[in-house]
Formats: structure tokens, C-alpha cells, sequence
């Protein structure tokens, strides 16, 4: 069933066009860590999706989502965090999701090893990512 497009609120689009997709608190805190992890790596390749790093001599990209904008908590998922313009936000979240999907698939298909780490484990479980970096730079 085809979604029917329910159009944002002034107030939402002029928030929206703030929204910045560069130069993120999280891509920061990810160049930090490969730093840190001494991995050589181009920020904001110039490929499908705009992923945020490609890991130098390597076939792997690196996405830093932000929970909210990529549907990663139920309460967004489901419309229960908005009180102004649910059908909107749901719709707009859903298909946030569907398009990281679809550049996934395309992405891989074009031979790239496709990674996505999220703004709350980038923050708050470091050791956690630097171990995944770690294994992901070893299995290649």
C-alpha cells in the first residue's frame, strides 16, 4: 500500500533545513576514535548515501546514524514521541530507514563492506566501537 505524503508544518521545515549532515558531534567523536586507533581514513567520501568515512587501502564505509533521524527507538518508530505532526515524523522515519537500506544493498552490491554504528554508542560505549573497528579492519 502506497504511503500518502502528509506535508511538514513551516515550523518543522525551517528546523529541518538546520539539521546539519556534516562535520556531526558523532563523526567527530568516530574521527577521534580511529585516530586514536591510528586507521587511515577519507572523511565524507564522495559515493551513494554520503557515507562518513572510508577506511583508507580498504572497501569499508562507515555511517554514524543518529538514533533519532534513522528510527533506532521505538517511541520514535511508532509516533509515540511526537505530539505535533505523528503521521508525518512516522512516515518520514520509516522512509529514513527504507533509503539506508536500499544504499546498503547498492553499496554492497558495488563491492563495499558497509558499516553503521550509532550516536549513543559512538558517546557513551567507546571501548565498545573501537573493539568493533578493530575486528572489522582485521577481517580485511
Amino acid at each position: 500500500m502506497k504511503q500518502s505524503y502528509v506535508k511538514p508544518t513551516i515550523e518543522t521545515t525551517e528546523r529541518m533545513r538546520k539539521v546539519k549532515s556534516r562535520g556531526t558531534s558523532i563523526e567527530k567523536e568516530m574521527e577521534k576514535l580511529l585516530k586514536g586507533l591510528k586507521i587511515k581514513y577519507h572523511r565524507q567520501p564522495k559515493l551513494e548515501g554520503n557515507p562518513d568515512f572510508r577506511i583508507k587501502g580498504t572497501n569499508v564505509l562507515i555511517f554514524c546514524d543518529s538514533s533519532f533521524w534513522h528510527g533506532r527507538r521505538e517511541k520514535e518508530i511508532t509516533g509515540k514521541a511526537f505530539r505535533k505532526n505523528r503521521e508525518y515524523w512516522v512516515n518520514k522515519l520509516k522512509n529514513n530507514k527504507k533509503r539506508d537500506e536500499r544504499i546498503r544493498s547498492k553499496l554492497r552490491r558495488d563491492g563495499w563492506s558497509v558499516w553503521r554504528f550509532w550516536d549513543t554508542d559512538i558517546n557513551k560505549n567507546q571501548v565498545k566501537v573501537k573493539s568493533r573497528l578493530l575486528r572489522i579492519i582485521d577481517a580485511q
